[in-house]
């Protein structure tokens, strides 16, 4: 099919057909006979698309339009576009490199194009269903309450949102992604606050060149409003800090003294050992908390993804400050810990009773810390900063034979981890309130799902947390947030330890409770199989499902983070070599299907239907996982019989796992969809 087919074929429903003929450089009406030629004429342009689903656009068109095409369906500008790739949750990253496309151009269609659009036409008669859902339509069928007693056992406890977008709300002077709807939804489900990540550049004056901080003043005022909406729904408001962002060279050349180490991508550090760095943060913070009272706490991480200080940890490695002669003779918790403590005085002064909560992501041995370092660094905090850990983080686990430790985003390895605890505890010594962070709902393992019904798991690892003596929790990254499954029960849980979860069961599921809860101490049994391991969980067959491309030919590429996958599966197997991780899939399978087994005659409705299609969707996304692997390995194979059977076998079942996924879509609009990578198919 020609690409310029094959382009308006994949964007049909998601822009407007005047937005599809420019990109394509076609005329008004040549979308419309597509339409007409494979029957679709009906088939409706959902807005939303642009404005909550701009993630899927690009990556729907990423190996087929250029850059430019991409831009025009989407109606951003060059520099808008840019801005979006880099700061949209490492977006730039998940997608990896651009294909080398040329500019895909219409053409009038000739007997053949119409013979191929025939063939889909008649697909289309065949498998086309009407949905009961429109996309993003998340709560079509409500949000139950959680009743939760009056003095919980741990006191906070916060997530991100199910369906904001990652970054940008603020923009937005309606604020909309944080409706009084939306929020009453969060609060209806246990959480006491909500988080939401923004720079200082955008809330505040950047002193050395304001041109950085255009529009400060509306995105801080909305900051303020959003707090006191929430305030009003009995919600708190988190804030979270990356800081210093770093900057281009140029900037640097007027500014030689505020320079710190060199990123790869040619920015520099604002280096945090010259006081006039620590003074602009000091000041920037000390304004947003006199501006924002009522901000309830500002969590930082310090050694992040970004290129802040000349110490941090970047998605391209660790920052050396060899470069930075002032940082070279300084200990990384030495500068972290300054960090942190001048942002705490900034909080102290202003007035307000903002917390600061230091998230030690990033104080840890894969950033090159010894635990000696990490427990020093918290030494050096100041006494009024909350300490905030990662509670599976450095966990060790044995699976399928092979030895593994987790960074994060484990539901199926359960914390805490012993380092997590020690570093807690003496947290907790030295006076500082300890919180930790968990994956509830669903993590990187399958995000694809509102909530994966591990339900068992989850509240063993709550448990275990609740005896650590907690001031607060962090359920989750940007994922986890949606406003059901096993959020509810854990937030019961962290309120009592002792609460009896079989009331959660009949609350929740009515005369479905005892299966219910059967199925789920099967799928709790059927995960600790899942082959874990970091590079597994992100650059897995997982995210897609059956919507990753598979050919029969070498596919040449690098599988990217929650996203592509391809057919490089040294990259995703981790520990357990190729056999070892089919072999842990086929035993997660054989499990899972035993719980689904016997939720056969659960009913379709409510909170019952609700928990049988995420429970189906999780399972067809590790169908779909164990089948791309599985293609990726016999591709190599020489040529046999038995190559050429499990290569047909392994391609039914992925067609199959799409027409049951589709059939999950049309029904709920939460399967597919992820806040941060929005939706996946």
């Amino acid at each position: 099919m020609k690409p310029w087919l094959r382009a308006v074929l994949r964007n049909l429903s998601l822009v407007p057909d005047e937005s599809l003929a420019s990109a394509l450089h076609a005329p008004e009406e040549a979308v419309a006979e597509v339409r007409a030629l494979i029957g679709a004429e009906d088939l409706p342009v959902e807005p939303l698309w642009q404005k909550r689903g701009f993630v899927s656009i690009i990556r729907q068109n990423w190996d087929l339009l250029t850059e430019e095409q991409i831009r025009i369906l989407l109606s951003l500008s060059e520099k808008d576009y840019r801005a979006l790739l880099a700061d949209y949750d490492f977006l730039a990253v998940k997608l990896g490199e651009k294909p080398d496309v040329g500019t895909v151009l219409w053409s009038p269609p000739d007997e053949g194009d119409r013979e191929e659009l025939f063939a889909v036409r008649d697909f289309l008669k065949t498998h086309r269903r009407a949905h009961r859902v429109r996309p993003f339509d998340f709560f079509a069928d409500g949000v139950r309450p959680c009743p939760l007693p009056e003095v919980p056992s741990i006191g906070e406890r916060f997530l991100s949102s199910y369906s904001a977008n990652f970054t940008g709300a603020l923009e937005d002077d309606a604020l909309s992604d944080y409706s009084d709807e939306e929020l009453e939804r969060i609060r209806a489900c246990g959480v006491t606050g909500i988080w939401l990540h923004e720079t200082l550049r955008n809330l505040t004056p950047f002193v050395f060149d304001e041109s950085f901080s255009s529009g400060w003043e509306r995105r801080l005022g909305n900051l303020r409003k959003l707090t006191e909406r929430a305030a009003a729904h009995g919600l708190h408001v988190y804030l979270y800090l990356n800081e210093p962002r770093s900057l281009p060279a140029a900037f640097f050349e007027k500014y030689p003294h505020l320079r710190g180490a060199a990123c790869k991508n040619g920015d520099f550090c604002l280096c945090t050992s010259v006081p006039a760095v620590r003074e602009y943060i000091f000041s920037a913070v000390r304004l947003l908390a006199e501006r924002v009272p009522q901000l309830f706490a500002i969590m930082t991480i310090t050694m992040s993804e970004n290129p802040t200080h000349c110490y941090a940890k970047t998605k391209s490695g660790l920052l050396r400050p060899e470069n930075c002669p002032r940082c070279a003779r300084r200990a990384p918790e030495e500068i972290a810990a300054e960090l942190n403590n001048t942002i705490a005085a900034a909080l102290r002064e202003s007035g307000a009773t903002t917390r600061l909560i230091a998230n030690l992501w990033g104080w840890s041995d894969f950033c090159g810390w010894s635990e000696d370092q990490i427990l020093g660094g918290v030494d050096l905090l100041d006494p009024g900063i909350d300490v905030l850990c990662v509670s599976e983080y450095g966990k060790d686990f044995l699976r399928g034979g092979a030895r593994g430790r987790v960074i994060d985003y484990s539901i199926s390895v359960v914390g805490p981890s012993d380092v997590t605890v020690r570093i807690l505890r003496h947290a907790k010594e030295k006076g500082h309130r300890i919180w930790a962070k968990a994956q509830v709902n669903n993590s990187w393992e399958c995000s694809a799902v509102p909530f994966l019904p591990t339900f068992g798991l989850m509240t063993e690892h709550i448990r275990a947390l609740s005896e650590l003596g907690l001031d607060g929790l962090m359920l989750g990254w940007s994922l986890g947030g949606y406003p059901g499954g096993a959020l509810p029960l854990c937030n019961r849980v962290a309120a009592d330890p002792a609460f009896d979860e079989e009331i959660f069961y009949r609350e929740n599921y009515g005369e479905d409770a005892d299966v219910i809860r059967s199925a789920v101490a099967c799928f709790d049994r059927a995960f600790l199989h899942f082959p874990f391991s970091v590079d597994g969980i992100y650059l897995g067959g997982q995210t897609l499902g059956p919507a990753n491309a598979v050919s029969a030919s070498p596919q040449g590429r690098a599988s990217t983070m929650v996203c592509f996958t391809f057919d490089d599966y040294e990259r995703y197997v981790g520990p357990y070599g190729i056999d070892g991780y089919l072999s842990l899939y086929e035993n997660l399978l054989s499990g899972w299907e035993e719980g689904l087994a016997l939720l056969k005659d659960c009913r379709p409705v409510g909170e019952s239907g609700k928990f049988l299609r995420a429970a189906t969707g999780a399972y067809l996304h590790f169908l779909s996982a164990y089948h791309i692997a599985r293609i990726a390995k016999y591709k190599r194979a020489p040529q046999s019989r038995e190559r050429s059977a499990a290569l047909k076998t392994s391609v039914l079942a992925l067609k199959d796992a799409a027409e049951r996924l589709y059939a999950l879509v049309c029904e709920d609009a939460t399967i597919g969809f992820e806040m941060s990578n929005q939706y996946y198919y």
